[in-house]
């Protein structure tokens, strides 16, 4: 998934799946971060300033705007920041509210998990991966990227038991890499952006390494790039 930006061109569309993000974690995240995600969906929708990438809102105004009492409002502010979703950035000082700046990239990899149950076209926009193509009438399946259709190897054999071991995780992180074998036991798997090779490299290497591995024990060493803007 590419960093998003929510001004300039197509910020309209930026803006609606960071709402989608969060609103999918409001209906179908545990209790308590849904409750977190549905009111920050509130505030940024009221108050958030989308090219200055802040809001400077009261306690007391976002506690109305919540519903709740401004201890309530005063707390849930806290549990947002714990969880990386926003941070101050100008504190309050007399006469002059705290100023908050919102972390969409974090939001959206929170929601991550959630992103199969709003559907592939969300996928497809959140990670830059093609989306899976339907079957044909004769249930021939078209390879999720045709244009690399004929692609064998190592990362080949990798692809397919990743796909097998779960298919949503393998579209959104996996489907994307192109191989190369670098020969004396190198791969090097290159991703169409750099939050891609990131997250994949931060977060499911051993998966990563497994696969390759049982596709061929003489790979040692993965490297993970990206492609250039």
């Amino acid at each position: 998934m590419q960093t998003k930006h929510a001004a300039g061109p197509g910020a309209g569309a930026v803006k609606y799946d960071i709402l989608t993000a969060l609103l999918v974690m409001a209906a179908q995240g545990d209790p308590v971060e849904g409750r977190l995600a549905l009111r920050l969906s509130l505030l940024i929708t009221a108050r958030y300033n989308w090219r200055m990438g802040r809001f400077s809102t009261g306690q007391r105004e976002i506690a109305r705007l919540w519903g709740v009492t401004e201890r309530t409002a005063k707390r849930e502010l806290a549990q947002m920041r714990t969880r990386g979703w926003i941070r101050v950035t100008q504190p309050a000082a007399r006469g002059r509210v705290a100023t908050h700046a919102i972390d969409l990239d974090r939001i959206i990899r929170d929601s991550m998990p959630l992103w199969p149950q709003v559907g592939p076209d969300f996928e497809e926009r959140m990670t830059g991966a093609p989306a899976p193509v339907a079957p044909l009438p004769d249930n021939k399946i078209v390879p999720l990227h045709p244009a690399r259709a004929a692609e064998t190897g190592v990362w080949a054999g990798a692809q397919a038991l990743l796909m097998a071991q779960d298919g949503a995780l393998y579209r959104a992180w996996f489907a994307s890499l192109i191989g190369t074998d670098d020969g004396a036991g190198g791969l090097t798997l290159t991703a169409p952006t750099r939050f891609i090779a990131d997250y994949v490299r931060e977060h499911y290497m051993p998966r990563l390494y497994a696969a390759v591995r049982q596709s061929d024990a003489a790979i040692v060493q993965i490297t993970i790039d990206s492609s250039p803007a």
